[in-house]
């Protein structure tokens, strides 16, 4: 995981973090169960790649992940709201302030442990 970045120009309000590992996220639709690779994650959404079962733009979903694995696993409802190539970006519906800052301590946490 690389530093955080913030886009010039860009509508996102919360600080995103790159993952430079092979962070696995899973994911629920209404109907199907699916794995994907994460590109980018902040408190506000995430992006993913190498998705194993497509979705559509608008749909709902239940993300389950893990940062830090000695911690719980995050369980988040999400919208997806872009479509990429083998994945798509979605943003986190009702992240309340006390899961904000778990994901952020975490997030910082572990791009700290990886700078040493």
């Amino acid at each position: 995981m690389s530093e955080s970045v913030a886009a010039a120009g860009s509508k996102r309000s919360s600080l995103r973090f790159s993952v430079n590992d092979e962070q696995l996220v899973s994911y629920k639709t209404a109907y199907e169960d699916g794995e994907a690779l994460l590109a980018n994650i902040s408190t506000g959404g995430c992006a993913v790649y190498n998705a194993t079962v497509r979705v559509a733009e608008g749909e709902k979903l239940l993300f389950s992940f893990d940062i830090l694995s000695s911690e719980e696993p995050f369980e988040l409802r999400a919208i997806c709201v872009r479509l990429k190539d083998d994945g798509f970006a979605v943003q986190f519906l009702g992240v309340d302030s006390s899961e904000a800052n778990r994901i952020i301590k975490l997030l910082a946490t572990r791009a700290r442990s990886e700078k040493k």
